[in-house]
């Protein structure tokens, strides 16, 4: 009887590489993919960041069409985002974003808590304490960390289109067990350590403040007034800007030098005499001006009209009132214990 023939074993010793081929096709096809969002603006690696950090829950513009172009008014977010973004057409310009944060708060009906006032140069946003905090109490609640993550998305998308992000914390004039000046400021941080912690901006453009009850917007003597003086205003400041514009001029000595050219008043007596005022004021402020925006109209200003003074050089003696630095929270009346 024959011998059946035994088959030889096959050889599956570099089976591995075809797995190994299937990854290296990967790996090239993902650095091909990183390549190509390198070439592209920042707006669009955002979008392609969002939809790799998102984990395939939300499906941005740029994911589902590759030249994303909202027209003009749109930018909204239909569902609540993650800490990296939503759902919806982001802005794309600093321009734009009033209105990605205007339908935000509309579909959310917040339109009694938050008002937003557009500029030249800044993007003003007011929130009511009842928003963020409770009586009292500088701690985010989970209501005001859901709007932070609901407009946060929005301000990232054009963060290189921002200078400043300031946050200031108000309260009003009134009798309460927590002092004006640690509420306003603890409130104005905790606000920023949150956008600070979801990396809605760099750290070098947050700034926090704390005004007490010292900027009320109504009158103390009311509770309707009270509630009103309590809020947290935030400030976008633009970054490219055309300072030959004198809107745009007003609005940057408004917000980033404290200087409100509608009610200046430098002689201090109400009076329109400038004769009383150093002649060198404007250049002083173009000087600055300079410093701060070195590369906007090829390092030189030209300014519409002459603002006199010196700015600098004018300065209030402020004489130290020992009987007045305890005042603090003291004064004001029971309708308003709490901040």
């Amino acid at each position: 009887m024959a011998k059946i023939e035994k088959k030889a074993k096959e050889d599956h010793s570099n089976d591995w590489l075809s797995t190994y081929g299937d990854m290296v096709t990967l790996l090239l096809t993902f650095f091909v993919l990183l390549y190509a969002s390198s070439s592209q603006d920042e707006q669009k690696f955002q979008y392609i960041y969002q939809a790799f950090t998102s984990h395939g829950k939300y499906l941005n513009q740029y994911v589902d069409s590759p030249n994303p172009v909202p027209e003009e008014g749109e930018g909204t977010v239909s569902e609540k985002p993650d800490s990296n973004g939503g759902q919806g057409n982001l802005p794309q310009s600093f321009d734009q974003l009033y209105h990605y944060i205007s339908q935000y708060v509309s579909e959310n009906n917040l339109e009694q808590s938050v008002s937003l006032e557009n500029g030249a140069a800044h993007l003003s946003i007011r929130f009511d304490n009842n928003v963020f905090f409770e009586p009292n109490s500088a701690v985010l609640t989970q209501a005001g960390k859901d709007l932070l993550d609901g407009i946060g998305p929005g301000i990232k998308a054009v963060k290189t289109s921002i200078k400043t992000c300031t946050v200031n914390g108000h309260t009003a004039k009134a009798i309460s067990e927590v002092n004006d000046w640690d509420l306003s400021a603890g409130r104005a941080v905790s606000v920023v350590k949150y956008m600070d912690f979801r990396k809605v901006l760099d750290t070098e453009q947050f700034r926090a403040k704390g005004s007490g009850y010292a900027e009320p917007i109504a009158d103390n003597s009311t509770p309707e007034g009270m509630a009103q003086n309590r809020r947290v205003e935030m400030v976008l400041l633009k970054a490219d800007v055309d300072l030959t514009d004198p809107d745009v001029l007003k609005d940057i000595l408004r917000f980033d030098y404290g200087i409100d050219l509608d009610n200046f008043d430098p002689d201090g007596d109400h009076s329109s005499d400038t004769e009383k005022v150093p002649n060198d004021y404007a250049q002083s402020i173009i000087d600055s001006l300079e410093q701060k925006y070195p590369d906007l109209n090829g390092g030189g200003l030209s300014v519409g009209p002459v603002i006199p003074g010196d700015y600098d050089t004018f300065a209030a003696n402020v004489e130290s009132d020992d009987s007045g630095s305890d005042a603090g929270s003291d004064a004001g009346s029971d309708a308003g214990a709490e901040e």
